[in-house]
Parts: C-alpha cells; structure tokens; sequence
C-alpha cells in the first residue's frame, strides 16, 4: 500500500493534497472499498491505479481463495477419517 501511495502521490501531486491523502486513495483502492472521495484524474494515475488493483486482488484474493479451498479439503479429509474409523 505504501509503495502504491508513493507512486500515485510522484504521479498525481495535484490530485493528493499530502501523503497521507494518498496512503488513504491505496488502503481504500486496494481494499476494494473504493469510496471515490479521491481519484487521481490523469492517464498516467488511472493506469497506476488499475496496475495497483491488480495487484491487490492478485496478494490478496487469490491466496485467500487457495487457502480457503485447502482448508476446506482438510476438513473434508478430517470428517471421512471419522467416518471410517467409527464405522468397523
């Protein structure tokens, strides 16, 4: 989030009043909250800011989605465990 901050913020300095501004456009961006208070408005931004989404969606929601069907596999393997070793 902070490196996408910088960048926007080196790109789009008219757009973002401090840094801080825009730590908020990435943390909001990148959570897919999108609230649109704060966008960057020229071409270079915009394309930074779909690379940034990107890329969130690629640490964030794909390793989740991997864990979440790895876990549930596991259970599914802990359940038929029981199953045969309650019925002889």
């Amino acid at each position: 989030m902070l490196v996408s901050a910088l960048v926007i913020f080196s790109v789009e300095g008219d757009s973002f009043n401090s840094f801080f501004d825009a730590v908020y456009w990435a943390t909001v961006s990148l959570t897919t909250v999108g609230y649109g208070d704060i966008y960057p408005v020229t071409t270079a931004g915009r394309v930074i800011t779909m690379i940034s989404s990107m890329f969130g969606i690629a640490v964030v929601a794909l390793p989740a989605g991997i864990i979440t069907a790895r876990y549930l596999e596991a259970l599914t393997e802990e359940k038929n465990n029981k199953a045969k070793n309650t019925n002889p």
